[in-house]
């Protein structure tokens, strides 16, 4: 994996091209260089190859290569860290396993399907429930219990949507408890269905690419699309608790300058985008080594991972 990588090893591997940048050196000659990732974690690299530089050129991120070159300090990290100085740059072979591509969640995925089930079952507003249902059913169940909740920053795996929508909902629920005259039911259901447009926004294949209708519209339109279309079926669903369930969809990223298009404006919406923050915030520490300081890129600090 990347990061056994050690200090000045010779490596050849397999390994998803996750961003890159191709430009001019001071002498005029082209360099690349970006980031590459298995399901392990990620690992800088810089090549001045003009070779190697042509050929990534040729393939915009997300790409699987195969590279060789040498591990060496990454001089531009202010923390020590190790990058891959590519020698060589190349296609994967048709016949190579790149099952080690994917990313897991560590969770007992068995488990988060059963409490999302048991999350479902204590809606007690029969048409807000036959809603959700109908959603975690069929193709888009399958899609979401695979799904992952991000490209990049927080449960970016498979099982990532279900694990964090389950996390949020439990979390959302706990807060609804300590606080009163709150509908609990619409709580659940959206922080259930917060992020459920996320399974047309982002792809659950190698990479998690977003999908063409994710960059256009991005998840949150997506989402509320969905509950509207699936709310069609639900004869007796009021309008009143249709609209405070989409609410909490637009405005779950808790303001206009975080991406939401709406703010939030009711209780409800406030404790689920608190619940889908913390949950986000939390998950930095769980992906992250023990015992150390460690620099999120989400969070844009260094956080320190008890043991």
């Amino acid at each position: 994996m990347l990061l056994d990588f050690k200090m000045g090893e010779r490596i050849r591997y397999t390994a998803l091209l996750k961003t890159q940048k191709i430009g001019l050196s001071a002498n005029g000659s082209p360099f690349a260089r970006g980031i590459i990732q298995d399901s392990g974690g990620s690992l800088n690299f810089i090549s001045f190859e003009p070779a190697v530089a042509e050929l990534l050129k040729e393939f915009p991120a997300p790409t699987v290569i195969t590279v060789a070159g040498t591990v060496d300090i990454n001089k531009y990290s202010n923390d020590g860290a190790l990058q891959i100085v590519i020698q060589q740059a190349e296609l994967p072979k048709e016949e190579e396993d790149l099952s080690h591509l994917l990313p897991y969640t560590a969770k007992d995925l068995a488990q988060y399907r059963r409490s999302l089930q048991q999350l479902i079952s204590e809606i007690e507003n029969q048409d807000i429930r036959t809603l959700v249902q109908l959603i975690f059913e069929g193709d888009l169940y399958k899609q979401f219990i695979k799904n992952p909740a991000a490209m990049r920053f927080h449960h970016a795996y498979i099982g990532g949507l279900l694990e964090h929508s389950v996390d949020v909902a439990m979390l959302a629920k706990a807060m609804a408890e300590q606080i009163t005259n709150v509908n609990t039911d619409i709580i659940i259901a959206g922080a259930l269905l917060h992020d459920i447009g996320k399974i047309k926004e982002i792809s659950s294949e190698i990479g998690f690419p977003y999908t063409e209708a994710g960059r256009m519209l991005g998840h949150i339109s997506l989402g509320m699309m969905l509950v509207e279309k699936v709310s069609e079926q639900v004869g007796n669903l009021t309008l009143a608790d249709k609209q405070h369930l989409l609410h909490i969809l637009a405005a779950h990223h808790g303001s206009i300058e975080k991406g939401s298009p709406v703010p939030c404006a009711t209780k409800e919406s406030f404790i689920v985008h608190y619940a889908d923050e913390l949950n986000a915030i939390m998950n930095q520490f769980s992906q992250s080594e023990q015992g150390d300081w460690q620099f999120s890129r989400m969070l844009n600090r260094h956080i320190l991972v008890a043991e």
